[in-house]
């Protein structure tokens, strides 16, 4: 018998081979992770240095995920080899299941990291990933062609993992077991010391964690450290954002919101407030086109080279453009819940769908509008139980939710339903009959574009030609043309010069032009109000607007009496003075001049992000950095508070 068989059990043999298996894989994918997104980065001298500690890092917290997925089977096949049992066979059966299972979970788990990061610049973690979607987003996946050779190598490892693993399992177990053996009884000890030292994260002073983790200036090394795996659980524990008091948020916000009388008791909402205009309202309609990553950096009118949008760069000409509107989130969702009822996101969470907003009555744009006599519509390209559409938006202000199965069938474009062209076009038909069928009647229509949405696919049946021959600037090109040839149709219309349009990107798209880790292109967006009729001339507003002051924004201008419940602003009558936004793993927070950015590692950094520069400056100006921090917290915690007990809809007392 080889020397390693006397020494060591036939079960910690194997269970070596799977842990080593495991931090192979995590190994390979994190050079991956470096070669799909800076390759350039092995032959730059400067960074060598930071490159080999983010590796050493990264080992660290690798070391920590197997060592993890190993206790469990260590103990139970440890107790078996010292204590006989009539159940061992039926435990080894479990043990390999679950081997494997580790094993698979966690190549999926970095194989998905990849493209994750390279879309949201973020590890992989659970802000867009939820039970209730999990099937939906299946189909998606399964419908969409362009994902087969996906799929088969996914089924050909899969029967590749649950080969290796019995291999292994016959290999090592075949052998006999020498219970008796005094050498493999300190081996079994040792294997236990070094598992404990394993889940401390190697041979280190200190347990790994994500605060050490970011250590350098580059946003790209610092993610390069962690472990999907260990991003993905950690995801699940809540962003830290209680650097004050309940009492001391609600304060704050309050006082941002000129609030100055205290609450009328402890059963109204803490921000609730009457807005009361004179004059008859305008019985204006509404019509709020959410585009799907639509960045501002996309578009021509803030400079981009491409000429991907000359339909909405002309129409911001002729509209009221905010030029530094921000999006509250890097999530569909987000723009959807920000934009219609007017209240901020938490970071990794989806807001319309984490076991308690979904029970909840809100205040906002489609909720104040339907009291007011509106018909409310919501038009989407995928079926309405995707992101809980059609618990959460219909409860809260709209009439009909039109989806995916309105649509014929041969004018399904990809897995995410039908084109940008056959959603508009669609809405602007109803919505004409609309405006025949009862013309006194005002209406709200949201309508969430897709085309931009990877897989970048253009319907069949279009007769659009790109200039471009990228797939991806393709479908702005498309989207483009899509959302101008709808406000053509709109103006051939008498309703047109009725009508108030809002569009908006519902979040934009992760481009290279960013500060340290952030990229403000993800979530600076275009915000156009075209209102033929209304504005006396065009104009570029350059204050600090957000997602969440559309609805304020819009009622002020219908001249419509209200109760303000939300955090937003009238861009037309207050200022706002900052806007924050989540970014998944990072809450932002930016002025005039600054960046303030809290990672949930707990490392914070304040850029002054105009210059372009990625100096830290927050040890030059910690103040600064601690007013954005407590603007943004308290508003999120207020909010937080709000929800659990359910004061998001509008009542009838106020707070003033």
């Amino acid at each position: 018998m080889k020397w390693n068989k006397r020494l060591f059990p036939p079960y910690l043999r194997f269970l070596l081979s799977v842990h080593l298996i495991l931090l192979l894989i995590f190994s390979v994918f994190r050079f991956i992770m470096l070669l799909s997104n800076k390759p350039a980065y092995f032959f730059d001298m400067e960074r060598s240095m930071s490159l080999t500690k983010a590796f050493r890092i990264g080992l660290w917290f690798d070391v920590t995920i197997a060592s993890y997925a190993m206790f469990v089977p260590y103990l139970l096949l440890t107790y078996l080899h010292l204590f006989r049992s009539i159940y061992a066979e039926r435990v080894y059966k479990y043990v390999r299941f679950y081997c494997g299972f580790i094993i698979l979970i966690s190549l999926v788990i970095c194989a998905a990291d990849v493209p994750y990061y390279k879309y949201f610049n973020a590890r992989l973690n659970i802000a867009t990933v939820h039970l209730k979607n999990l099937a939906q987003s299946g189909s998606f996946v399964l419908k969409e062609v362009a994902y087969y050779p996906i799929i088969a190598l996914f089924v050909v490892g899969l029967w590749g993992i649950r080969r290796l693993v019995l291999i292994l399992w016959n290999r090592a177990m075949n052998e006999p077991d020498e219970v008796g053996n005094r050498q493999q009884k300190m081996a079994v000890a040792a294997a236990f010391t070094l598992l404990l030292v394993g889940l401390w994260g190697g041979a280190t002073p200190k347990r790994p964690d994500m605060k050490r983790a970011t250590f350098s200036n580059d946003g790209f090394i610092n993610q390069l450290t962690l472990n999907p795996v260990h991003t993905w659980f950690d995801s699940y524990f809540a962003f830290d954002i209680n650097v004050v008091s309940t009492k001391e948020a609600i304060q704050q916000v309050r006082k941002a919101f000129g609030l100055l009388k205290p609450p009328a008791d402890s059963l109204t909402s803490p921000i609730l407030h009457e807005h009361q205009y004179t004059g008859q309202p305008l019985k204006k309609n509404v019509v709020l086109i959410l585009m799907e990553s639509m960045s501002a950096n996309r578009m021509g009118i803030y400079g981009a080279k491409e000429g991907l949008t000359p339909g909405l760069d002309k129409l911001a000409k002729n509209s009221v453009l905010f030029d530094r509107c921000y999006s509250s989130g890097i999530h569909t969702n987000c723009g959807i819940y920000s934009t219609l009822y007017g209240m901020p996101v938490m970071m990794m969470e989806h807001p319309m769908l984490n076991g308690v907003s979904e029970l909840k009555s809100f205040s906002g744009l489609p909720v104040e509008l339907q009291k007011a006599g509106y018909h409310t519509r919501f038009y989407c390209s995928h079926p309405k139980t995707f992101d809980n559409l059609d618990i959460f938006v219909e409860k809260n202000g709209f009439d009909v939710i039109v989806d995916q199965s309105a649509y014929p069938e041969n004018k399904i474009a990809n897995s995410w339903g039908v084109g940008d062209e056959d959603l508009l076009g669609l809405a602007f038909k109803q919505l004409d009959s609309l405006s025949v069928a009862q013309p006194k009647k005002p209406f709200f229509a949201t309508l969430l574009t897709i085309t931009t949405h990877p897989p970048y696919i253009l319907p069949a049946h279009t007769t659009f030609k790109p200039k471009s021959k990228d797939p991806v600037l393709a479908t702005y090109e498309y989207a483009d043309w899509a959302i101008s040839s709808f406000i053509d149709s709109c103006a051939t219309k008498p309703w047109y010069n009725e009508t108030i349009f809002v569009l908006v990107g519902d979040h934009g798209v992760n481009l290279t032009n960013y500060v340290s880790d952030v990229p403000l292109s993800y979530n600076h967006v275009p915000l156009i109000i075209h209102a033929p009729k209304l504005f006396k001339k065009p104009e570029v507003r350059s204050g600090i607007a957000s997602q969440t002051d559309i609805f304020p924004t819009l009622m002020g201008m219908l001249r419509l009496d209200y109760q303000q419940n939300t955090m937003g602003y009238d861009l037309f009558r207050e200022k706002r003075p900052f806007a924050f936004f989540s970014q998944d793993y990072r809450m932002c927070v930016l002025d005039d001049k600054y960046l303030y950015v809290a990672r949930k590692s707990g490392r914070e950094s304040l850029y002054e992000y105009k210059s372009g520069k990625i100096e830290d400056v927050i040890e030059r100006f910690p103040g600064i950095a601690d007013s954005m921090k407590i603007y943004s917290c308290s508003h999120l915690i207020t909010s937080k508070w709000m929800i659990d007990r359910g004061f998001v809809s509008s009542g009838a007392r106020t707070a003033r």
